[in-house]
């Protein structure tokens, strides 16, 4: 049975707020060379969907212009080189756009099992933020055993991700949370040591915590004037990966500090990635959250579900700062 010509669709008409956030009809993609169709059940919500929809940031060239980028569902359709066999996998992964939506077409490369464990709804709020993570710490930052990583939002979607996989390979973890509640949550989490940065000075926390040496690596959300602080708490040879901008684009550092320290800054973006390059990451983390997931070492941290009709509402739970994990939308199709 093919899918329906048509589907709903969360749209929105130009930049703004979340209030003109609607769910409207759309024609359903058919699914190209190499791409399935699967039959959304959730979507995640991420602060790129939100920046999107301010205008903030823009899709990239020819990716979908609509809001949504992860996913899971069931497979439905398949596009040509791909194999019948493939239909009613249960699957999770990366959407260059559109899925908040009853359908979506990807790349099959771009599309992991769901894992063990984990329900096919809670499995749409891993994707972004756990091949986030690994990007960045494993593939440019080279997490390894006995390192100790500075993470910044620890109550987050991506902080939620990062503290579990950092504790899975063997590093320590130091989450920075702007109160006390999160930080009780980072520690559920098994974060190492957790600094309400309100109320000290995670610089100095570091060093102290590391007797002097500092921290291997830092994940950093913020930026801005985060990024000199960074310096001052990273280990020699360390590692900052800029991931976001929440602080300001623009940062002043001592140069002395990255020269004295043989320092790097990174930073990355996932969306605007090949699709070979996002495979890749997807092949490289399937077996990983496997064996997370099904050995309890991994979990999905889910902080609230929102059915598409009330998309407004998830945005403006996203933009409040108030959420622990991820933000699920419901949108039909679970088994």
């Amino acid at each position: 049975m093919r899918s329906p010509a048509t589907m709903k669709a969360v749209l929105f008409d130009s930049p703004g707020e979340a209030d003109q956030l609607r769910v409207g009809m759309v024609d359903t993609p058919v699914p190209a060379a190499g791409e399935v169709l699967v039959q959304v059940c959730g979507a995640g919500v991420n602060r790129p969907d939100v920046l999107q929809r301010q205008g903030l940031y823009p899709p990239p060239p020819g990716a979908n212009p609509r809001l949504g980028l992860e996913f899971s569902g069931v497979v439905v359709e398949v596009g040509q080189g791909v194999s019948q066999a493939e239909i009613g996998r249960q699957v999770m992964g990366l959407a260059n756009g559109g899925a908040y939506a009853e359908y979506v077409a990807v790349p099959l490369s771009q599309c992991m099992d769901v894992p063990p464990g984990l329900s096919l709804l809670h499995a749409a709020g891993i994707p972004e933020v756990y091949l986030t993570v690994w990007q960045n710490l494993v593939m440019k930052g080279g997490l390894s055993k006995g390192h100790l990583v500075l993470v910044h939002g620890g109550s987050s979607g991506i902080g939620s991700a990062a503290i579990q996989l950092i504790k899975m390979l063997g590093a320590s973890v130091v989450a920075t949370v702007g109160n006390t509640e999160k930080g009780r949550f980072c520690g559920a989490l098994g974060a190492d040591h957790v600094i309400v940065y309100k109320e000290e000075d995670f610089v100095q926390r570091v060093i102290d915590l590391s007797e002097g040496r500092g921290a291997d690596l830092v994940l950093d959300m913020v930026a801005g004037p985060y990024l000199d602080k960074d310096l001052a708490c990273l280990a020699v040879g360390g590692k900052i990966l800029v991931i976001a901008l929440l602080g300001g684009r623009n940062a002043s550092i001592d140069a002395a500090k990255l020269l004295f320290k043989q320092a790097s800054m990174h930073g990355t973006t996932l969306r605007p990635q090949s699709i070979g390059f996002k495979s890749e990451l997807c092949r490289q983390l399937q077996p990983v959250l496997n064996e997370g997931f099904s050995s309890g070492l991994l979990r999905s941290v889910v902080d609230s579900e929102f059915l598409m009709a009330d998309v407004v509402q998830a945005h403006k739970r996203m933009e409040s700062g108030h959420h622990f994990g991820k933000i699920v939308l419901k949108v039909g199709g679970c088994v």
